[in-house]
């Protein structure tokens, strides 16, 4: 009887040590969305258009989508709600390697409790370009948003040492699609 309680408490706490302890988990298997690219601009007519990357390595593109769900003002979304705003994608404007994507996206669970810094305003009327990844938060049973950079009317950059890495690779894929604007500023 000992050794199969000893037995049974070595499979618990091996278990316990394979679990997820931190908010952040591993979900790219079941994240609907791992990168986002979006523009928004209220100025002179309204315009939102970008694209999103899902675990299969498609870039799908949206243009001024109907209903789009956006985060709430701490930055999460639903796995519905992602789901719901995959679907009004309206074009494929092209396909990534999975392991790169893969390789940036695990980059993103280190970004907790990482600064934003405000560049401040370069633009005024020009709206305003994100980059930016989706990571599931177990605590708030959620996905969220995790802000990269933002450019144009409103300029941001996430502090995280991997940051331009990140924004490099997700600018080149940008320029490949017809859903991207990007204003360099320094």
């Amino acid at each position: 009887m000992t050794k199969i309680t000893m037995l049974i408490a070595t499979g618990l706490m091996i278990a316990g040590l394979n679990s997820c302890h931190k908010d952040y988990c591993d979900y790219v298997e079941e994240a609907p969305i791992l990168f986002q690219y979006e523009y928004v601009n209220y100025a002179w007519g309204y315009r939102h258009r970008g694209f999103l990357i899902d675990t299969d390595g498609k870039v799908l593109g949206f243009d001024r989508p109907k209903d789009w769900k956006f985060a709430d003002s701490t930055g999460y979304l639903s796995k519905a709600d992602l789901e719901f705003n995959l679907e009004y994608c309206d074009t494929i404007c092209g396909q990534i390697d999975t392991d790169d994507a893969r390789h940036y996206y695990m980059k993103l669970h280190s970004f907790d409790g990482s600064d934003i810094r405000d560049l401040g305003i370069y633009m005024a009327d020009a709206g305003t370009g994100v980059l930016s990844g989706w990571v599931w938060n177990d605590k708030h049973k959620a996905y969220e948003n995790i802000l990269l950079r933002s450019n144009g009317d409103l300029n941001k950059v996430n502090n995280h040492k991997d940051t331009d890495a990140i924004v490099e690779w997700l600018k080149g894929i940008g320029e490949k699609s017809n859903r991207f604007w990007w204003f360099e500023s320094n």
